[in-house]
Parts: structure tokens; C-alpha cells; sequence
């Protein structure tokens, strides 16, 4: 028997239902964050991120139309900004491997989606891309006490090279 998918259209509302518990995530990691509880932020953010790249792997994966590249659009944000949030919490605990990590991840999910097979999805994902290049070459930069670090960091740009190529 065969099984057909049928997706109904995305309303404003749909993606806002489905990102709530990102948002209260990131609202409650950011209380934490600014009082210094430092691993309950970790725990609210990698809530956020977790949420976030789910959106993002199904919204991908679905057929493109304007509600979609609307709900794209905002989960690949909300994927990055609870990353990088995350990456942040790790590096005020002194932990540079755990958040050399998040911005490897981060970049690397992104660096996947170029190669999307829909130019829109290609488009959208391009800003967030060089946010996450910068991140990692800033992280790079004032964690030149670990070569390990700088290691992967070079690893992963070498695997995932900048796609500007794919947008012409």
C-alpha cells in the first residue's frame, strides 16, 4: 500500500506554536545566563538548539513554498542563536573544547544546507553561514593556546569549504 504525505499550509501561527518552547528555552536560558547560573543556562539552551535543528530538519525536507522559506527563515535563526548561546555559556564555564564543538556544529548543519537542492533554502541559509564562519575564526583566534581546537576548527572548514559559488 502506498502512503501519501499530505502537508497542510504553514500558518504564522503554526510557526510560532512550534518555536514556542525554543523561545521560553532561550528566555529562560538567558535569565540564567545573566545571574550566573551557568549550567542552567547550558541546559535551557541545548533545549533551544535541540528544538530549533529539529524544526530545521524537517522544515528542510518538506516542499518549498513562501509559508515554508517564512519558517525556515526563522528556525535557521533560532538553531543559530541557541548554538551560539551555548557555545558562549561553555566558553564563560573555561570549557573552549565544549564550545569549539557547538560553533563546529553549528557551522558544520549549516554548511550541509547549502547544498540544498532549492536555491531559496541556499539563500536564506547564506547570512547565517558567515555568521557562524565568523564565530568560529573569532573563536580561532583568542584560543591560540589550543591547537587541538585550532585543529578542528581547520578540519572542518577544509571539509565544508565557503559555497558563495552555489548562490550565482
Amino acid at each position: 500500500m502506498t502512503q501519501t504525505t499530505r502537508h497542510t499550509p504553514l500558518t504564522s501561527h503554526a510557526i510560532d506554536d512550534a518555536l514556542a518552547p525554543w523561545q521560553s528555552a532561550i528566555y529562560q536560558g538567558n535569565l540564567a545566563f545573566e545571574t550566573g547560573e551557568l549550567i542552567t543556562a547550558r541546559d535551557h539552551y541545548t533545549v533551544a538548539s535541540s528544538c530549533a535543528e529539529t524544526l530545521l530538519a524537517q522544515f528542510s525536507n518538506i516542499p518549498i513554498n513562501q509559508s515554508v522559506t517564512r519558517s525556515l527563515e526563522h528556525c535557521i535563526a533560532a538553531f543559530v542563536v541557541a548554538t551560539l548561546n551555548l557555545a558562549d555559556t561553555f566558553k564563560v564555564m573555561q570549557k573552549p573544547d565544549k564550545a569549539c564543538t557547538w560553533l563546529c556544529h553549528a557551522h558544520q548543519r549549516l554548511s550541509v544546507l547549502l547544498n540544498h537542492p532549492e536555491q531559496q533554502v541556499r539563500t536564506l541559509v547564506l547570512h547565517h553561514h558567515h555568521k557562524t564562519y565568523y564565530e568560529l575564526v573569532k573563536f580561532a583566534s583568542m584560543a591560540s593556546a589550543f591547537p587541538t581546537l585550532i585543529n578542528r576548527i581547520n578540519q572542518l572548514l577544509a571539509d565544508h569549504p565557503h559555497k558563495t559559488q552555489l548562490l550565482h
